[in-house]
């Protein structure tokens, strides 16, 4: 196992648990007698997917033999 890849994966999981931490929680609201829950946050919810790419990039050369 070629250890800088085992560090740049681990890295990058590190990064995708952040990122998902980050994540604000869903707030609810309420239109007329009903109560939604607001779960749309393109921007962080974009990075978490970026990075959740990038892990899985990370998780594939690791896997390749050296």
């Amino acid at each position: 196992m070629n250890r800088t890849k085992l560090n740049v994966a681990v890295s990058e999981a590190q990064r995708f648990i952040a990122l998902a931490k980050q994540l604000p929680k869903p707030e609810p609201y309420t239109s007329g007698e009903h109560t939604f829950t607001h779960d749309y946050f393109p921007k962080q919810q974009g990075s978490i997917k970026r990075a959740s790419m990038d892990l899985t990039r990370a998780l594939a050369d690791l896997r390749k033999p050296s």
